[in-house]
């Protein structure tokens, strides 16, 4: 896997600038939500240094670390992404991998070892080595491109280059910015820089001065707004446990810890009526701080009320609890499950269909190319085709099970990719059965400290039954699915925690008997019957409605048996128009999910106990009777 780098050139003697590509004091270019980040130090040992004393500086080099860390907060804070420092593990005694002079085979093997070790002792999405020791060259640090919440690709390693705290904290800041989807700020984008380049200019900005830059641009904010727009931030959304965090308790860190009530940050950035932010506890009467989404005017919600809305058909809601101002940690349909009408499977709680994916990279006209397009260019072994890489830079061709898992191929779309301006494009005409096609592949180069991001995702289908790991065409079974939704007795999904997520009308943690829906660990998706809103005459009803496009054809087919479920009567017939279905026990929320559906029609089924079943267009009236 080929990572982006950042570049270091020597500005005075014996010093050097951060880990991109370093701009002279002439001007010209030479040859860089909650994130649980855990930083790995390589402490270089001196020849000749004793364990005695390798043991006796490792205090002094944890100090060190941690104040090169403090100011990487900061520069998150007005992103709205705090970043929490959750371990630090110092290499005194020996290296744990093999670091070498090569930016990417070191990467490589640290996020191996991450994956391999850190992950089953450590809880933590992004992982950063600090390395005494330098690359060949200017490179200084190298991270992988939109990988924020990849169990195998969250990471990044960078160098020590001993300029100024604020140059590592700089430096580490731009490597977890490409992390979470950010690309350099290049002079064709116009990126809006709140700081002057004399002054560092912003952090992903490709060349700086010898001052590093301490700010983010607005290319960088739309960057990751559309990285977690598009379910690259899917475990981002957690708050750690205060005692996990490193460094200490201390009122005004954004955490509220053991003693604090809340934490509404320093006296002078805090605007939460609720908190004193002096003693980190509530003003009299408040019940909960404004920091959690659950609280309103400093009173806890009401349990049921959605506080994270699904990013998309992979994702799952989150429902305040009615305990809590927080919202639940987020979760989502576990990997494996089918989407898109069972084209493709969950994974990380998106999608990971061909036609998003050319979508994303060639604009929303773009559509997967024909399978003959795949076959033919990722068995070639190179750039534009293959299957990944080998430690030593090596092309992998694909296989013939594997080709739709290499490199992704597209056809339609935008004259250029929309990510990046230094991508290749290789257009291939390949006649198949006597007709001709185009597919459209490309390699990126978004600078030497970035992977490229071209490859087919994760969790595709790739068949029948199966899906893409690890650019290769496995067994869909690989992710446990069916072992998982055995145990939700048919209404339910099973979430990114392998627990039942139950439709709405059935009770977590198995959906075998009626309640409120939700999960044990997303709240529960309405309100307990005696707080809900009743229907005028006090008789509870449910409707069951389906969502149906315009000039789309009705076709009616009954039940094989009557729904089990209490409160259901008869035989009603469904329209199978497409597979969403609200259930919902008044009719304001009906009346509320039609004015949502701009430009579709509605078909109302109105079950009532003791009443007939009415199907009713565009509104649904409850119709009761004696």
């Amino acid at each position: 896997m080929s990572g982006q780098r950042r570049r270091t050139r020597t500005v005075q003697a014996n010093r050097q600038a951060t880990n991109r590509q370093i701009m002279a004091q002439d001007g010209i270019s030479h040859n860089s939500s909650v994130i649980f980040m855990n930083v790995l130090l390589q402490q270089t040992t001196t020849p000749g240094s004793t364990p005695k004393k390798q043991e006796e500086a490792s205090p002094v080099v944890e100090k060190h670390c941690l104040v090169q860390l403090n100011p990487i907060p900061v520069f998150y804070r007005p992103l709205s992404v705090r970043v929490a420092l959750t371990g630090l593990e110092i290499w005194s005694d020996q290296d744990k991998i093999q670091v070498d002079k090569s930016p990417s085979n070191t990467l490589n093997r640290f996020l191996e070892w991450r994956t391999r070790e850190l992950l089953p002792r450590l809880r933590h999405d992004n992982a950063q080595l600090i390395m005494g020791e330098s690359f060949d060259g200017t490179t200084v640090g190298m991270a992988s491109q939109s990988s924020m919440c990849s169990k195998d690709r969250s990471g990044g390693v960078n160098v020590d280059h001993l300029v100024s705290v604020l140059g590592v904290a700089s430096t580490i800041a731009h490597e977890l910015g490409h992390n979470l989807g950010m690309n350099h700020d290049t002079a064709d984008r116009r990126c809006q820089c709140q700081n002057e380049p004399r002054l560092g200019g912003c952090i992903m900005e490709p060349s700086t001065g010898f001052m590093p830059g301490q700010l983010f641009s607005s290319c960088s904010a739309r960057d990751l707004s559309l990285s977690l727009l598009h379910g690259g931030g899917m475990c981002l959304f957690n708050v750690p446990q205060p005692e996990k965090l490193l460094g200490g308790p201390r009122c005004g860190n954004l955490y509220v810890e053991k003693g604090e009530e809340c934490d509404c940050g320093l006296l002078d950035e805090c605007n939460d009526p609720c908190c004193n932010a002096t003693t980190c506890k509530l003003v009299p009467g408040a019940q909960c701080s404004s920091d959690g989404i659950c609280c309103d005017n400093c009173k806890l919600r009401t349990g049921g009320w959605m506080c994270r809305q699904p990013l998309g058909e992979c994702d799952l809601p989150e429902h305040c609890t009615g305990t809590s101002p927080y919202c639940p940690p987020n979760v989502f349909r576990q990997n494996g499950e089918p989407c898109e009408e069972a084209s493709s499977y969950c994974y990380s709680g998106v999608c990971a269909s061909f036609n998003t994916q050319c979508q994303m990279l060639w604009g929303p006209n773009s559509t997967r190319a024909p399978p003959v397009c795949f076959s033919s260019v990722n068995k070639q072994g190179n750039k534009y085709g293959n299957c990944g890489q080998m430690p030593n830079g090596t092309y992998i061709p694909c296989s013939n099970k594997d080709v739709h898992c290499g490199r992704l191929q597209c056809q339609g779309g935008n004259d250029r990719p929309l990510l990046g301006t230094s991508a290749e494009i290789l257009t291939t005409k390949v006649k198949f059965n006597y007709s001709d096609f185009v597919c459209r592949g490309t390699y990126f180069h978004l600078g030497d400290d970035v992977s490229d991001p071209a490859m087919v995702a994760q969790g595709t289908a790739c068949g029948l039954d199966k899906a893409c790991w690890n650019q290769r065409c496995q067994d869909v079974s690989l992710f446990g699915v069916d072992d998982c939704q055995s145990k939700c007795n048919g209404h339910g999904v099973c979430n990114s925690n392998k627990n039942c997520h139950c439709d709405v009308g059935w009770a977590p943690p198995d959906c075998r008997y009626t309640g409120h829906g939700g999960s044990v660990d997303s709240g529960p998706a309405r309100a307990p019957r005696e707080t809900q809103p009743k229907t005028p005459n006090s008789k509870q009803c449910r409707c069951r409605s389906t969502v149906a496009r315009k000039n789309s054809l009705e076709r009616p087919e009954p039940r094989k048996k009557p729904r089990e479920e209490p409160g259901y009567e008869g035989w009603p017939v469904l329209f199978w128009l497409c597979r969403v279905e609200i259930i919902t026990e008044h009719d304001q929320d009906v009346q509320m999910f039609i004015d949502d559906q701009q430009g579709q029609t509605i078909i109302i089924t109105v079950v009532v106990e003791g009443a007939t079943c009415q199907h009713l267009r565009s509104k649904c009236q409850l119709a009761f009777h004696s």
